[in-house]
């Protein structure tokens, strides 16, 4: 991965009282649930100008750096926004490519999120009641990287399987309302 990019920090030398209002920053719970980072699902930081923080770029892929259980290190999310000076939580580390043209952003959401690269990830997770990757091992791993047209065929395909899953989500919730709608009906 060394060869494709670089690799960043979040946050550091914060406390408590620094959270609530400041700067936005991409919180971990984003990075954890997402695999492209929503943007409205941002904290706020106080950061003064003569501190050096790492902010987020285009196609930046962050990554989960320590949990609980050993299967939550290293579940990662890509920033494909523009706003500008967002900052990563620490518990969250980044990784810049030099360019796009051996691997889209796009397609990393899908790569870094699949069960082999989880199956990758996993066994560097160290810890016994809180786990933690470090990233100098996560460097040295090297994987398959079809080519740009691959990529972006496995992306269409994907994005077209995720919408359709989305849709069945929306079905789904429609549909559990109109059971509920019905049965109270049914018993007034």
């Amino acid at each position: 991965m060394t060869e494709l990019g670089k690799f960043y920090n979040g946050l550091s030398g914060k406390s408590g009282d620094d959270f609530g209002s400041g700067k936005p920053y991409i919180t971990y719970v984003n990075v954890y649930q997402n695999n492209i980072i929503d943007e409205s699902m941002i904290g706020y930081v106080k950061i003064s100008n003569e501190e050096k923080q790492n902010t987020i770029n285009y196609g930046d892929v962050l990554f989960t750096i320590s949990s609980e259980t050993p299967r939550e290190v290293g579940i990662s999310s890509i920033y494909l926004g523009r706003s500008q000076g967002l900052y990563l939580n620490s518990f969250c580390f980044g990784y810049r490519l030099n360019d796009f043209t051996i691997l889209t952003p796009q397609y990393m959401a899908y790569c870094f999120s699949s069960y082999q690269f989880r199956k990758l990830v996993y066994p560097l997770a160290q810890g016994s009641t809180r786990f933690n990757l470090h990233m100098s091992h996560f460097a040295n791993k090297k994987f398959k990287i079809p080519t740009v047209q691959n990529q972006l065929k496995i992306q269409k395909l994907l994005d077209s399987i995720s919408e359709k899953l989305q849709i069945e989500k929306l079905i789904h919730v429609s549909l559990k309302e109109q059971k509920s709608f019905l049965l109270k009906k049914l018993f007034i």
